[in-house]
């Protein structure tokens, strides 16, 4: 028992260990943990495919588990070089699952094999002491009860990374430390080898055929399902860091309580709680909002939790005899790859949003009616062919789909545009809009999920009005306390994330702006005049760099690129913060790409980082003076918005808006803390 806890809780440690170390190198991107996920699904594959066929050969997995080892504490040395090596391609997918694949491949895939392997040994011994090649029991319980253990050591594992590891620990360290506990782990393994091999026995008993899809079938909607609500909440809905936490902890919950006995009875009571669960995502689908993340998490780890528990109840109910654990195991391992790989790499293909969703909710409930209605004709003694069961489950499906239309989000937007690719949903609406001149105006909005990342009012009067964040309330601060602005003299002005182009309205003629976009997508919105007009309307000379803005900075201070004279930071708005761009190293090479008498601006609005103890730490260890200010909406294409200004130097910040719409930031009221840096530092104990 405890090699198969120990063994499971290195597993999920893994899991968040690389996608912390990935995701400065693919730029952030919250789907970078989307893809790790269909990753390590198949690499639960490999393993379990390793513990069926190599299962006798115990010295041999010690003997690779030192191997693994050793590999990875030589990541070590080789992590800096990751940045060298990759995120440089046209196709991220493909570099994040390269990156997962020589990181975590080897000491994946063997933890990933040791619960089987335990299990196998394990009823391999009890089998050799009773003579009997179909023994169910394993000290005093099933030995399938093994698999809940191994579960709960996953989960804990999953909660230990971010609640304490990671704050608190250099990632240098946090690797050295994982190499370690594998070392350790193979001494334990090692142990457990050395029981007696049983002796060739005969073939198994036949297993009745109807179990060997539901092996294969369950497993793949419970997957599926996993990669449906965690792209639904940090796509669709938000980004929100950790959101990955709860959603793959409900998952693994699932899987204790229903390998553990406890959902086999009052089976169909569970079945209702999840119904009931599934019908609050519906409802919880059709918020839109700040307010909407809250009833849309809680709906979704619900269903996680409350369906998955009766899919992994109806697997434990259909396992077999000992003799074919490992093929069971290798059945469950591909039913979650073959789900974890349609929702994370086939659905971005072939939807433009997250349609995958409301889909398997569809297949939840067809699956959950059908259950309920054969466990009362079980119970009744009724015949177990009846087709009925089957068109009432359909019927149920079918009016699932019919609520799901019926509380959808009903606005009086019009879609222009819509589009989904590696760093999420995107789509361009418009709506009209009275803004006190009398007449009704069209107004363009950019949305990634449910966060504002542009706005425009095509209309003439409007052509140079800043909107949304860069008002005189919020960004527009920047331009109104810059002397080389004040004083009309032209500005070199550099802008990491680009959005519709919004700040473009302050460009002038002889201004040079650069900007900033990693994902290809947001630069064809911005350029295309019938969705957005800032860039081809603005004076100034703009020019649009692909890539993540800190390599692309890194590579200009390399090359002598002249420095800017202000330089905005535009990309913690969407709630999913890039880590490396907030580090400690982050903002000194921000300060280096400023001339003497440059200016810093941050945008850190947020909903649910607190990102103002960050920028105090950081000036303080940098050395420059910061200036916070609060702004609240002063027109109606303006929203409210914090920004952070630094300089070298202390310099005025002129205020021309409406009164009491914008006031300054008391640093003496902002938490003291460690700055972050690239190797130590979470943004866990940041969250609101």
């Amino acid at each position: 028992m405890v090699n198969v806890f120990c063994g499971s809780f290195l597993l999920f440690l893994i899991q968040p260990l690389v996608g912390r170390t990935l995701l400065p190198v693919f730029g952030g991107s919250a789907s970078v943990w989307m893809i790790c996920l269909a990753c390590y699904q198949t690499l639960l594959l490999a393993g379990y495919f390793y513990a069926h066929h190599f299962q006798r050969a115990k010295r041999l997995h010690v003997v690779w588990l030192g191997v693994a080892a050793v590999w990875t504490g030589g990541l070590i040395f080789a992590r800096p070089c990751l940045q060298a090596w990759f995120g440089n391609s046209g196709s991220p997918t493909l570099g994040v699952l390269s990156c997962v694949l020589l990181v975590a491949g080897l000491p994946y895939v063997l933890l990933a094999a040791g619960s089987t392997l335990v299990q196998t040994w394990v009823a391999q011994g009890e089998a050799l002491k009773c003579g009997s090649a179909d023994v169910p029991k394993s000290g005093g319980g099933d030995v399938y009860s093994l698999y809940a253990v191994s579960n709960a050591g996953s989960l804990l594992g999953l909660l230990f990374y971010p609640v304490v590891l990671e704050p608190s620990v250099p990632l240098t360290m946090q690797w050295l430390g994982f190499a370690v506990a594998v070392a350790v782990y193979a001494v334990l393994m090692r142990h457990t080898a050395g029981l007696p091999a049983r002796a060739p026995q005969a073939s198994p008993p036949p297993i009745r055929m109807p179990a060997r899809p539901c092996w294969f079938l369950l497993p793949m909607v419970s997957a599926f399902l996993l990669n449906a609500v965690t792209a639904a909440l940090m796509v669709e809905v938000t980004p929100m860091p950790f959101v990955w936490v709860l959603t793959l902890g409900a998952f693994l919950l699932s899987y204790v309580l229903g390998f553990s006995g406890v959902a086999g009875y009052g089976r169909r009571l569970w079945c209702a709680g999840a119904l009931l669960a599934l019908v609050g995502a519906a409802f919880a689908r059709g918020q839109w909002g700040t307010g909407s993340f809250l009833p849309n998490a809680a709906a979704g780890v619900a269903v996680l939790l409350l369906v998955g528990t009766v899919l992994h109840a109806w697997l434990y109910e259909r396992r077999p005899p000992v003799a074919s654990l490992s093929r069971y195991y290798l059945a469950l391992a591909a039913g979650g790859a073959a789900g974890g790989l349609m929702a994370s790499l086939v659905s971005p293909l072939v939807f433009n949003r997250v349609l995958e969703y409301p889909l398997i909710l569809c297949v939840c409930v067809v699956l959950l009616a059908w259950r309920m209605i054969q466990a009362r004709a079980v119970a009744s003694g009724g015949a177990r062919h009846n087709p009925v069961p089957l068109l009432v489950s359909v019927a149920a499906g079918a009016g699932y789909l019919a609520l799901l239309g019926l509380t959808a989000r009903q606005t009086n937007s019009t879609l222009l545009y819509r589009c989904r690719n590696f760093y999420g949903c995107l789509a361009v609406t418009r709506k009209y809009e009275n803004l006190g001149t009398g007449k009704l105006l069209p107004l363009h909005y950019l949305w990634c999920g449910q966060t504002t990342h542009g706005l425009q009012v095509r209309d003439a009067s409007y052509l140079r009005v800043p909107t949304a964040y860069y008002g005189v309330t919020g960004g527009g601060g920047a331009f109104a306390a810059h002397p080389r602005y004040q004083q009309g003299q032209p500005m070199n002005v550099g802008v990491v994330g680009l959005g519709a182009g919004m700040l473009a309205t302050y460009g002038r003629t002889n201004d040079l702006y650069r900007f900033f976009e990693i994902n290809p997508q947001v630069m064809q919105i911005a350029t295309t005049p019938q969705l957005f007009s800032f860039l081809s309307d603005a004076p100034c000379e703009v020019h649009l760099i692909d890539g993540d803005a800190r390599r692309m900075l890194e590579a200009e201070r390399e090359v002598g690129d002249p420095p800017y004279d202000l330089l905005v930071i535009d990309a913690y708005s969407g709630d999913a913060v890039p880590y490396h761009l907030v580090t400690r190293e982050a903002f000194r090479l921000y300060l280096d790409r400023l001339t003497p008498e440059g200016m810093l601006a941050v945008h850190i609005s947020n909903w649910h980082i607190d990102l103002l103890p960050v920028c105090k730490a950081v000036a303080g260890d940098l050395g420059v003076y910061a200036h916070g200010t609060i702004g609240y909406a002063d027109t109606a294409v303006t929203c409210g918005s914090i920004w952070v200004f630094m300089t070298r130097q202390p310099i005025p910040y002129p205020y021309s808006g409406p009164p009491g719409k914008r006031r300054t930031v008391n640093w003496d009221d902002v938490r003291d803390i460690r700055a972050l840096t690239d190797d130590r530092g979470s943004l866990f104990p940041l969250l609101r």
